[in-house]
């Protein structure tokens, strides 16, 4: 289920997006959201006959949002209580790194970062 404005909420409350702009009517729905900057948004958006992004990926890492941790672990138990569902650790590290991945209420993944002191 493709739910902008649900969705944009849900990153406000759980990690502290900021909600720049939304609309919806009985059909489409849009929500912009940051981190806190001006120079990255997501756009969230509903649109008559087109299937959620995540439903199209053959897998999780294609595309995901990359999330910067100190605590990935901690903060994926946080995330899981607040909706969200854990897939693994990440296979793809270097020495130092822990990186978790997940995916919101509505299937679109996300990954905590914790990268090594050197990178």
């Amino acid at each position: 289920m493709n739910e902008p404005i649900k969705m944009a909420n849900w990153y406000q409350e759980t990690l502290g997006f900021d909600i720049k702009f939304w609309a919806e009517d009985d059909e489409k729905a849009v929500a912009f959201i940051t981190d806190g900057g001006d120079r990255t948004m997501l756009e969230l958006g509903k649109l008559p006959d087109v299937l959620p992004l995540a439903e199209g990926l053959s897998h999780h890492l294609q595309l995901h949002i990359a999330l910067k941790s100190d605590d990935p672990d901690k903060d994926a138990e946080f995330l899981v209580s607040k909706g969200a569902r854990f897939i693994e650790k990440c296979p793809i590290t270097r020495p130092g790194e822990n990186l978790v991945v997940l995916s919101d209420p509505w299937g679109n993944t996300l990954q905590l970062v914790k990268r090594s002191a050197d990178g």
